[in-house]
């Protein structure tokens, strides 16, 4: 194994293997882009390819070094990951303490923030200087799905390399040879899984044909006629508490049908669709509904999970997207 071996976004993989072999590596690295396109991969791999006892630039997995690189007991490579919800402070003091240490065993010590976009404020603040001013002798990685999310002084302190989603043609050449999928279900698998390989390794396709057939009878529901208590006994549901997680599994697969819907009110080829399985179910809904409605409904939806961190009433929220749906009270044009 080496550096050979990791998937996508083979610019980024290069471009850390040359620098850490020309020396120019930066010290202060922020690693951004959606969750599994291989950023926290790709740091692992920097970790073991810089203290390798066989390679300079790339690592063998069967020296000493990588072999605890890979079991996660190297002194000289640390991870700090969300203690709860949030990365405290006393876990940046921890990183702080140690960065100035020289390495142990090996060639450059490697720290990982997994998560960075979820330090606590107070815990940022604390590693500015260190991101600013670090060790020669450390590589400091902060891995985050939301960059935006990270203070401004904390992101101008590190570099930022940016990964970027596989194609679903990637995913699809990807998957094929592994057999995770059935062959006919790959095309609909690289779109469902928006450029995620991490998505795409792990998702249940058959939870999602039963969620995209709920979600999909709600908005048939909606489309002509408002048939509310039909619409109502797929929502209400999701209303409980106790359906949180499938609020938001669901809540996403429905986002997926109604930007379809909006691509066919436009008037997209229909490879831009991401249930290329609906097309024609799709385009007979779509048929029945405005494309206002269906700007309007998306709207409501995003205002709905906007407000889940101020304990929204999520009934009241999806009644509304509901009759934004059907047009019921929809917002008149200006």
């Amino acid at each position: 194994m080496g550096w050979s071996d990791f998937l996508g976004n083979a610019p980024v993989r290069d471009l850390m293997r040359r620098s850490l072999a020309e020396g120019r590596l930066p010290s202060s690295l922020l690693f951004a882009g959606i969750a599994g396109v291989g950023k926290g991969t790709l740091a692992h791999f920097l970790s073991k390819a810089a203290n390798c006892q066989k390679h300079e630039d790339d690592f063998c997995d069967d020296c000493g070094s990588c072999r605890k690189i890979e079991q996660r007991v190297h002194p000289d490579v640390r991870s700090y990951a969300p203690d709860g919800a949030f990365i405290k402070i006393d876990q940046m003091r921890d990183l702080i303490r140690e960065v100035f240490f020289k390495p142990f065993e090996g060639r450059r010590r490697v720290f990982v923030i997994d998560q960075a976009h979820r330090l606590r404020l107070e815990a940022a603040n604390a590693i500015l200087k260190t991101l600013e001013e670090p060790p020669e002798t450390s590589i400091l990685i902060l891995v985050t799905d939301a960059p935006n999310d990270l203070p401004g002084t904390l992101r101008s302190r590190c570099q930022r390399i940016q990964f970027y989603p596989f194609s679903p043609a990637e995913l699809e050449s990807i998957l094929r040879p592994r057999s995770i999928h059935p062959a006919q279900d790959l095309p609909l698998v690289g779109r469902i899984s928006r450029g995620s390989l991490g998505r795409a390794l792990n998702l249940d396709l058959q939870q999602y044909r039963e969620a995209r057939g709920e979600m999909l009878e709600a908005i048939r529901a909606c489309a002509g006629a408002l048939s509310y208590h039909r619409a109502l006994r797929i929502t209400e549901p999701l209303a409980s508490p106790r359906q949180k997680g499938q609020f938001e599994f669901k809540t996403g697969v429905l986002y997926d049908l109604l930007r379809d819907l909006m691509l066919i009110q436009l008037g997209a080829p229909g490879d831009n669709l991401t249930n290329i399985d609906l097309r024609s179910e799709l385009s007979e809904i779509g048929s029945a509904l405005t494309f206002g409605q269906i700007v309007d409904a998306v709207g409501s939806l995003d205002r709905l999970m906007k407000g889940l961190g101020r304990n929204l009433n999520k009934s009241l929220a999806l009644d509304r997207f509901l009759f934004r749906l059907s047009g019921v009270g929809a917002t008149p044009p200006t």
